[in-house]
C-alpha cells in the first residue's frame, strides 16, 4: 500500500526486496506517502528510513499537477478568463500544455491575461484544426472507438451535436480499465470539473454527443 492505496504489479524479488508500480498521488500533488507491506495477511516490518514521496518530475506530472490545482481556482493573474467571450475551456487546456513544456508561437499564444490571444489557443474548433495541421506537435488523433489507447494528459474534444465541429475540450485526468471497458474522466473549465465522466457527459448531459482525442507523446 502506498498512501493507503494498493500498488500494482507487486513482485517479490528476494527476502528483502519487493518491487511494485505505485498509484498516482491524489490529484497529482507532491506529498509524503506511508508505505505498508503485508504477506499472508500479516504486516511486514520495514526499515526505519523506509519512506515514499510523490514529486512532480516528468512533464506529464507537471501538467496534471497544474490542471488539478486550477480546475476551479482559475489562474487569472497569468492567463485571464475567456468565459465572457464564449468559454474558457480551450484557454485552460492550453495552460496545461504550457506546463507540459509546450512553447507559445505566433499561431498559438495568450499574452497579458488574454489581452492578446489566438483562436488556436482559446477557441475549440481552431485548436482542433491547429492540432491537425501541425504534425510537429507529434499528436495522434484517436476516435471514441480507440478509447483503450487514451492516457492521462491527452486532450479530449467533445462534439455535442455530431456535426464534426468540437464544442468543448478537456484534459484526460483518469483512465481506469475495468475488464474490457475503459473508463475515462477529464478535467476542465466552463463546467468546472476535476474528474468528469466522459460517457455520462455524451449520454446523460449531451445525449447523442461524440468525442475524440489527441494523444500527446510522453
Amino acid at each position: 500500500m502506498v498512501g493507503g492505496v494498493p500498488a500494482t504489479d507487486v513482485t517479490v524479488v528476494d527476502d528483502k526486496t519487493v518491487t511494485a508500480v505505485t498509484p498516482a498521488a491524489a490529484n497529482f500533488q507532491p506529498t509524503d506517502a506511508a508505505l505498508e507491506v503485508s504477506a499472508a495477511g500479516e504486516a511486514v516490518s520495514l526499515p526505519g528510513d523506509a519512506a515514499y514521496r510523490f514529486e512532480s518530475v516528468t512533464p506529464l506530472d507537471k501538467q496534471m499537477q497544474y490542471a488539478l490545482s486550477h480546475w476551479k481556482d482559475y489562474n487569472l493573474a497569468e492567463w485571464g478568463n475567456l468565459n465572457p467571450v464564449g468559454g474558457d475551456c480551450a484557454n485552460f487546456v492550453s495552460q496545461t500544455l504550457i506546463q507540459r513544456g509546450w512553447t507559445q508561437n505566433p499561431t498559438w499564444h495568450n499574452t497579458n491575461q488574454t489581452a492578446d490571444w489566438t483562436p488556436a489557443w482559446g477557441y475549440v474548433p481552431a485548436m482542433d484544426q491547429y492540432f491537425q495541421a501541425t504534425p510537429s506537435l507529434g499528436l495522434t488523433r484517436l476516435s471514441l472507438d480507440q478509447r483503450d489507447q487514451v492516457k492521462v494528459g491527452d486532450v479530449a474534444m467533445f462534439d455535442w451535436n455530431q456535426n464534426d465541429i468540437p464544442d468543448h475540450v478537456m484534459i484526460v485526468s483518469q483512465v481506469v480499465k475495468d475488464g474490457d471497458k475503459t473508463i475515462i474522466k477529464a478535467v476542465g473549465h466552463n463546467k468546472d470539473f476535476d474528474y468528469r465522466d466522459l460517457d455520462e457527459t455524451i449520454t446523460v448531459e449531451h445525449p447523442g454527443g461524440n468525442a475524440w482525442f489527441w494523444s500527446v507523446p510522453l
